[in-house]
């Protein structure tokens, strides 16, 4: 992200999604940041991941992969199950 952008209020919910067993992902303008890159004040790796709550058709597009079973029906049940346990909308 550009250092001149304004990040857009996180509504969404902090959830595992970088290889973590814990929440060390961050949706900023839509997009998936790593927690854990945090470094001079800032995220500085992510943004190429749509997150799943807020841009979740893009989310959808973005993980479609049939060969290894990540159909439209698996992405959205996962969808589904983080939204039970990080909230979300």
């Amino acid at each position: 992200m550009e250092q001149s952008q304004t990040p857009k209020v996180n509504t969404c919910p902090e959830f595992p999604f970088f290889n973590a067993s814990y929440p060390d992902a961050t949706c900023i303008n839509g997009f998936l940041w790593d927690l854990d890159s945090y470094e001079d004040g800032g995220l500085t790796q992510g943004g190429e991941d749509p997150c799943p709550f807020c841009n979740t058709e893009e989310h959808i597009k973005h993980m479609l992969d049939p060969k290894e079973g990540y159909t439209r029906k698996y992405i959205l049940s996962s969808i589904e199950k983080l939204k039970e346990i990080y909230g979300g909308k």
